[in-house]
């Protein structure tokens, strides 16, 4: 079915026109017809491109994201009001088919891992499992259940009060152009961590965690599709009627690790080894610790805080600020909807979930801090790193985490874990009973078949919640997330033709032919 034709009257902006031309050897005052314009985004496709193509026009593209400009600084009028309308209809639901195709496309892509990658983190899981198993009791009981989802996006400041310990050195930064090298600490849970009680008690703070562990439940309103697994401790004050909560770090099950969880977990870690400078160190305090710890006072909506946190680097050259390290795995598709999209530049869109953790390491490490991301692939190559600092994320709602924390608060005394169950809205507090039930039940956690070990990932693992789509560098004059206009089509390559012959199978009927 063809379009309908573009009104003749219909505002487009000429700086938009000029920019689908913008395209090397075009002359000051490039011909604006329609089969130049196409013409001109044609050379911008990949060369091999043969479609599928847009159901709309390259000037009903033009035509369209004027619209949309226009009516973000002024009312439109009756005629451009419909025109905008009519074409929204048609972008949407192409769009829909865009980012589904572009879905389906990259899902199987996100199952990759190599075997030495995935046999590594899953040892490293059972150890991680291993340190909870010891600190916590077998079973547990569903106690409360909670939403979620955050009632109102809204700011609650979370405000520094002082540094209160520091321990152990951190090297310097460094470069790589592969990350492959992974140097595991024993990090002990923060509930078993003797100076954190002591500055707790010093403090009288009313909650004791880590950064980690917050940068998890700071983001727990966006994990829909993920699943979370938090273990924390209900305890008494000294001489204090009120509760005190230690939040330990998130354990991951390790039969729920999809391959692209371990990959982004190992490539963090191996960030940590590969980006720093062994050999150039900055001593954080006269205790030379193998590993490093900092140990800081805040206060969020009257509640008292105490977060522990490491340094991974610094960098010398922004006065020794503190540099923390994330990885961040990029899938590498060459589907058509990749290539569309990637033409002025290839990367992932970035997530809520790893906006909030990229701004929390910043902040709470100080305002001159900022954490490194190493951009990979499946194969630990460095596509690239960027930088990111607190200011990426003016106002993050931290009244959810608020809220949780003073939900956790008000538990009874004794051992719990917070879990949350992929595609649910939900999440489900347990508390720990004495004695072993055997009696299957979904309101009984049995934290040991939870946490029991695996030698490697399930290569059918639901990974849905691990795809990110693309980012979209297009083509001027492009509407994102739709494919190429249709009149681009006589200038692309044709189609592949599957039934047709081949050259040398046609030679070779001719020949039998004159025989």
């Amino acid at each position: 079915m063809n379009s309908p034709p573009v009104r003749q009257d219909a505002q487009v902006s000429s700086d938009m026109l000029v920019a689908m031309m913008a395209v090397e050897g075009v002359e000051p005052k490039p011909d604006l017809s329609s089969d130049a314009l196409a013409k001109a985004m044609a050379t911008k496709l990949p060369k091999t491109y043969a479609g599928p193509f847009s159901q709309l026009t390259t000037l009903e593209h033009a035509q369209y994201l004027s619209l949309v400009q226009r009516s973000k600084t002024s009312q439109l009028n009756g005629r451009d009001a419909s025109d905008l309308s009519r074409l929204r209809s048609r972008i949407d639901i192409e769009q829909q088919k865009f980012r589904s195709q572009a879905r389906e496309q990259c899902l199987p892509f996100l199952r990759q891992i190599q075997d030495n990658v995935n046999m590594q983190m899953c040892r490293e899981l059972g150890t991680r499992a291993r340190r909870v198993l010891a600190a916590y009791p077998q079973q547990f009981r569903a106690h409360k259940v909670r939403t979620i989802r955050a009632g109102v996006s809204k700011y609650e400041p979370l405000e520094f009060k002082g540094m209160l310990f520091q321990r152990g050195s951190c090297a310097h930064v460094a470069e790589a152009a592969k990350l492959s090298r992974v140097e595991w600490a024993d990090e002990e849970l923060v509930s078993m961590d003797e100076k954190a009680r002591e500055v707790a008690e010093t403090t009288e703070a009313d909650v004791v965690v880590s950064d980690t562990a917050l940068a998890v439940l700071l983001s727990l309103p966006h994990a829909y599709l993920r699943d979370v697994f938090v273990p924390f401790v209900v305890e008494e004050k000294p001489g204090d009627s009120s509760m005190r909560v230690i939040i330990d770090d998130q354990v991951v099950p390790p039969h729920s690790a999809t391959p692209h969880m371990l990959n982004e977990m190992y490539y963090a870690q191996s960030a940590r080894s590969d980006l720093t400078d062994p050999t150039c160190k900055l001593s954080l305090s006269e205790s030379q610790t193998p590993s490093n710890a900092t140990y800081t006072q805040w206060e969020l909506n009257g509640q008292r805080l105490v977060i522990r946190y490491t340094v991974h680097a610094f960098s010398k050259s922004d006065g020794d600020a503190a540099v923390t390290f994330a990885a961040k795995v990029e899938t590498q598709t060459n589907s058509v909807e990749a290539q569309l999209a990637s033409i002025r530049g290839r990367n992932e869109e970035i997530v809520e979930r790893e906006r909030l953790a990229w701004w929390l390491a910043a902040y709470l490490r100080g305002s001159a801090s900022h954490v490194r991301v190493a951009h990979v692939d499946t194969m630990g190559n460095v596509l690239r790193v960027s930088q990111h600092t607190a200011s990426d994320v003016q106002v993050p709602p931290t009244r959810a985490l608020s809220e949780l924390l003073r939900d956790l608060a008000q538990l009874p005394k004794g051992k719990y874990v917070l879990v949350h169950r992929r595609h649910a809205w939900d999440a489900t507090v347990f508390r720990a009973v004495d004695g072993v039930d055997k009696r299957k039940s979904e309101a009984v956690l049995d934290l040991r078949d939870e946490l029991a070990p695996v030698e490697m990932a399930d290569a059918e693992a639901d990974v849905e919640g691990d795809y990110v789509p693309m980012a979209w560098h297009g083509m001027p004059g492009h509407v994102p997330y739709t494919y190429a206009p249709c009149d681009l089509e006589p200038f692309c390559s044709p189609p592949v033709t599957w039934n047709k012959p081949s050259r040398t199978r046609r030679k070779q009927k001719k020949r039998k032919a004159k025989q």
